[in-house]
């Protein structure tokens, strides 16, 4: 049972000016700042202080529930402050909760993440519902989620149908946010783009010439494993995936792109031993060229039209 001597407020509370009804909860939410956030398990902590007001006399004080994660630390949901003398009662909390969504990569790495704090009322299966106060909620100015854009939010009341038989009233406040261009950019695609401009490169070495045949198979192996080892780094950072993505086709292209190229030398040269017609192998190194362009048009193709 909470105590009913007032604490000291942290900072002024100001009571939302609404149409009060009984059996309803008003909640406001402020997020402060965003800490560990880590992409791959999707679990991240978030700093935020939660309000509740109502005038039901029926409920004494807000029971509520975090659904998708738990306090940080043990005392990391605090009471901070209330208000049960007035008309409109009112309870201000302080938690640091631990949290986890599933992340969704299909558009990774120019994707979006949307990151929820689901809060549950635990109203005993009484005819409670909740109604978010809009201008009392919000994040902060100092929230920092480091390579991604400016957050925004979007609120929800959702209800959860129990398997006890009763239905419980949450409210999700769930943080948008991109991943920032120049990071997807600079991070992800840009590497492979390279190994895939310096294979090209190789086409300008003509085959029958042992020297340039030596160089351009040292140009289309190494760029081939360092793609391959470039693939390697990156899927360890990811969580796993139920389908496709941007990144998978483009890898993919660009590790078959080289493929094709190291093929087409390897057969020009084969044709140039065995006949010695320049006019055959520039054939081949030409068609070769326009082939290991198109493998991965048509995957991007393919990959656009299951989409």
């Amino acid at each position: 049972m909470k105590a009913q001597e007032e604490p000291t407020l942290p900072f002024p509370i100001q009571v939302p000016n609404l149409q009060y009804q009984n059996q309803k909860v008003y909640t406001a939410l402020w997020l402060i700042d965003i800490y560990s956030f880590d992409y791959k398990t999707g679990s991240y902590t978030f700093d935020f202080y939660t309000r509740f007001f109502w005038v039901d006399p029926n409920i004494k004080s807000i029971e509520w529930y975090i659904q998708n994660g738990y306090p940080a630390y043990p005392g990391a949901k605090q009471l901070v402050a209330f208000s049960y003398n007035d008309t409109v009662k009112w309870e201000l909390y302080r938690t640091r909760a631990t949290l986890d969504v599933t992340v969704e990569t299909k558009d990774y790495p120019f994707d979006q993440i949307r990151l929820p704090i689901s809060i549950e009322l635990l109203t005993n299966a009484s005819e409670v519902s909740v109604v978010w106060v809009q201008n009392q909620t919000g994040i902060g100015s100092g929230y920092d989620n480091v390579g991604w854009t400016t957050p925004s939010f979007e609120l929800t009341t959702p209800i959860n149908h129990n398997d006890l038989g009763f239905d419980s009233p949450s409210a999700d406040f769930i943080v948008i946010q991109n991943r920032l261009l120049y990071t997807a950019l600079l991070e992800t695609i840009l590497p492979p783009l390279i190994f895939a401009i310096v294979g090209l490169s190789s086409f300008l070495f003509e085959m029958y010439e042992s020297n340039a045949f030596s160089l351009r198979i040292g140009i289309n192996t190494s760029m081939l494993i360092t793609a391959v080892l470039f693939n390697i780094a990156e899927q360890t950072n990811l969580p796993p995936m139920t389908k496709l993505t941007f990144y998978d086709v483009f890898i993919s292209s660009v590790i078959a792109f080289l493929a094709a190229s190291l093929v087409v030398t390897v057969l020009g040269y084969v044709n140039w031993m065995h006949h010695g017609d320049k006019k055959r192998v520039d054939a081949i190194n030409r068609w070769g060229l326009v082939v290991s362009i198109a493998i991965p048009l048509v995957l991007f193709l393919v990959w656009f039209a299951i989409k």
